[in-house]
């Protein structure tokens, strides 16, 4: 056959073969277009069943943002993404290394590596995620696209693998959790121990493989590493036999099998054909079971919130209870532990006690829960140092977390000897170890009455202005049931007071006439009597006479309202007066004096004979409760708090047999004769007129004390002298 006859060739050479020759070629390379179309097509269509499933759980996961709110979630749906792009790569794959190669297993391998960095336990943790993130993704996406295109760099390979597995190894161990307790560490270290071990051992024989150009068991060994130990991960982090958990857990296991699975039918029973979608079944199974668990952790939380709920009506029963028994005048005393019962019964805390102020001002743990022996008795002596102005320190320094509740950190309150919890907490932004809530009861008068002190949350979450505001209400109705008892207390004894010196004040009145006979006559006898028997008892009778004249000025002054004459005075001047006037008792009697005053006390505000009047009778009690014992010692100090100057009398007498009516009119302790039991009264009657305080307390061993508290003078608030008494006229 000539040349010009074959209709493949040219005619001659450099000229187009003939029209009929074309037109068949075209035809031929369109019939492969068209054909290479329709296998696509088929594909796509094959596949589309399941691409439309995928994206129908893609949307539902998106659709659970809004009810579900967490990082893990975020990378759930950041991982079914990329399944979705897996499975739409799949269906334009051809025979050969294409792109859409690459993209097929690389959006498959990274799927895992999000999977397993929603599942870790530093989750919420955006910096260890993405160090783990960015520490695996990149060389796990150079790894798979050189494997897409049959790409023999063996270093490359290698170092990968590396970084994958040895440097995630690494990782994992500086990664780990801290603050847990000891036995949740200790099983956390024994499961981190053998699946590092397992990646460690994984990634050797990986390695081992790629050295001998091998790649395909690098490829497939981090698929069925990565989805086995996220399957693992999954029952770690839930912990639970719910269908859910169960279901996501072993379909994570089934999808870590069908690579190996695959790769073995592949080599030893190439002759068998199984459907493709049969191994995609754990997916499905994978998908159904998380999105199960996450209504199952949807309704527990519901479940969580009913309980809370019932928990909470629980709370306000409770709470309204003993509210209401404390308005009816019950003593405060024997509801405090039941308050504290109440509180750790009905929120997150597992410890509580409460502290109260006595009426010397002295604080003691008045009701507890939760504490044991050891603690309580520690909790007790530091309540013993504790002073009203270290609450309101606490208020200062604390955290405001409701509208009356501090939380205090360990530095904070470290140097208030605080009660070290032996619980031990993760690491979480609501509560840390060495934490106390404080709840300060305050009065309407704004004084501090005691305190309510909050330790070991059951649930850290809770610790919330809304877990407090219940427990903030119940703390100021205590105090105001506090405040309104000691307020009660200082009534009566102001009516008993005031009846007293009633009476004291006619009885007086009618004795003065008499008596003033008695001492008159008796003067006028000891002029016609001068010596013998008869004048010695005349004498005596006149002595007697004065005394009982003193006795009744002193009933007189009892009674007296007077007009204070309130002026700035320096205490330690008013101190050395009134020592000059014991001077010589003190001396004859070996008395020991020890005054210690301030540097730069600021002055007080006092009617100055009144104050000397106070000193007096105050130091007279000391040293008359001193006259029996061995060790006679009188330390008087004198110090600023706040802004009210305090004054401490200390003695080491025998100290008081009744603290509660010291200052009671006419109680004494003194022998008959020696005292009239007023003295303490009228130096109460002084102080409060003054605006101050006094209390009294027994010392260790033995002693006693008289505290008296005054304010600072303030010339802002000091009344303004009246015209004509700068300087008063003399008579």
């Amino acid at each position: 056959m000539k040349a010009g006859n074959d209709p493949t060739k040219t005619g001659t050479e450099g000229q187009l073969p003939p029209l009929p020759v074309r037109l068949l070629l075209h035809r031929r390379a369109w019939a492969t277009v068209i054909s290479s179309a329709k296998r696509s097509m088929e594909s796509l269509l094959l596949k589309l069943p399941t691409i439309l499933v995928l994206a129908v759980l893609v949307g539902i996961f998106i659709a659970l943002r809004r009810h579900v709110k967490s990082n893990r979630l975020q990378l759930w749906i950041v991982a079914w993404v990329l399944i979705f792009i897996h499975f739409v790569a799949q269906a334009f794959e051809r025979k050969g290394p294409t792109v859409f190669d690459a993209i097929d297993v690389g959006a498959l391998q990274l799927s895992a590596i999000v999977f397993i960095a929603s599942l870790t336990a530093y989750v919420a943790d955006r910096r260890k995620t993405w160090t783990f993130l960015g520490l695996t993704c990149p060389p796990l996406l150079i790894y798979t696209t050189a494997y897409s295109f049959n790409t023999d760099f063996r270093w490359l390979y290698l170092l990968c693998l590396a970084v994958i597995y040895y440097g995630n190894v690494l990782f994992s161990v500086f990664a780990r959790r801290r603050g847990t307790d000891q036995r949740t560490r200790r099983r956390e270290a024994r499961e981190r121990v053998v699946w590092l071990s397992l990646a460690a051992i994984v990634g050797t024989w990986s390695i081992y493989r790629a050295w001998h150009h091998d790649y395909d068991a690098g490829f497939l060994a981090t698929l069925t590493m990565a989805f086995f130990v996220t399957g693992w991960l999954f029952w770690k982090t839930y912990r639970r036999w719910s269908p859910g958990v169960i279901i996501s857990a072993g379909g994570f296991v089934l999808w870590a099998a069908v690579f190996p699975v695959g790769a073995f039918l592949d080599v030893h029973f190439p002759g068998v054909h199984i459907n493709p979608e049969l191994w995609n079944t754990p997916k499905f199974f994978v998908a159904f079971g998380m999105i199960l668990t996450l209504l199952e952790d949807k309704s527990s939380v519901i479940e969580d919130n009913s309980q809370r709920e019932h928990k909470l009506n629980q709370q306000l029963q409770k709470f309204s209870s003993i509210t209401s028994r404390l308005l009816t005048g019950v003593e405060v005393n024997r509801l405090c532990d039941e308050i504290a019962r109440a509180i750790t019964e009905t929120s997150t805390f597992r410890r509580v006690a409460i502290t109260l102020s006595a009426d010397d001002n002295s604080f003691y743990v008045a009701g507890h829960n939760g504490l044991d022996d050891e603690t309580l008795q520690q909790l007790r002596q530091l309540a013993a140092t504790r002073k009203a102005a270290e609450v309101a320190e606490f208020c200062r320094i604390g955290l405001k977390l409701g509208r009356n509740s501090y939380l205090l950190k360990p530095d904070q309150v470290a140097p208030y000897g605080p009660l070290r919890s032996e619980q031990d907490f993760e690491p979480n932004p609501h509560w840390q170890n060495g934490n106390e809530l404080v709840v300060p009861l305050q009065s309407n008068r704004d004084a501090y009455v005691g305190w309510i002190s909050l330790d070991d949350p059951r649930d850290v979450t809770r610790v919330t202005a809304e877990e407090m505001t219940k427990i903030e209400l119940l703390a100021g109705d205590l105090a105001v049931t506090i405040d309104n008892g000691a307020l009660h207390r200082q009534l009566v004894r102001a009516e008993k007071l005031a009846a007293i010196g009633q009476l004291v004040a006619g009885v007086a009145h009618e004795l003065n006439n008499p008596l003033a006979s008695v001492i008159g006559y008796s003067e006028l006898m000891t002029d016609e009597i001068t010596s013998g028997p008869a004048r010695q008892k005349l004498d005596k009778l006149v002595r007697e006479a004065h005394r009982m004249r003193r006795i009744i000025e002193n009933l007189l002054r009892f009674a007296r309202q007077n007009n204070l004459e309130k002026k700035s005075a320096d205490l330690q001047t008013l101190l050395e007066d009134v020592l000059a006037l014991r001077e010589y008792h003190i001396r004859n009697n070996d008395i020991a004096v020890e005054v210690v005053i301030q540097p730069n006390l600021p002055p007080v505000a006092v009617d100055e004979d009144q104050f000397k009047q106070i000193l007096l009778n105050l130091l007279n009690n000391s040293i008359d409760a001193m006259e029996r014992m061995p060790v006679k010692r009188v330390r008087i100090e004198a110090v600023q708090e706040a802004q009210r100057i305090v004054v401490r009398f200390d003695d080491t007498g025998p100290g008081f047999d009744e603290v509660g009516r010291v200052f009671d009119p006419f109680y004494t302790t003194k022998a008959v004769g020696k005292g009239t039991g007023l003295g303490l009264s009228i130096c109460y009657g002084i102080v409060k007129e003054h605006g101050g305080d006094i209390y009294a307390m027994n010392l260790e061993p033995s002693g006693a004390r008289v505290v008296l508290e005054l304010p600072v003078y303030d010339p802002l608030t000091a009344p303004a002298a009246p015209l004509g008494s700068l300087q008063r006229p003399t008579n």
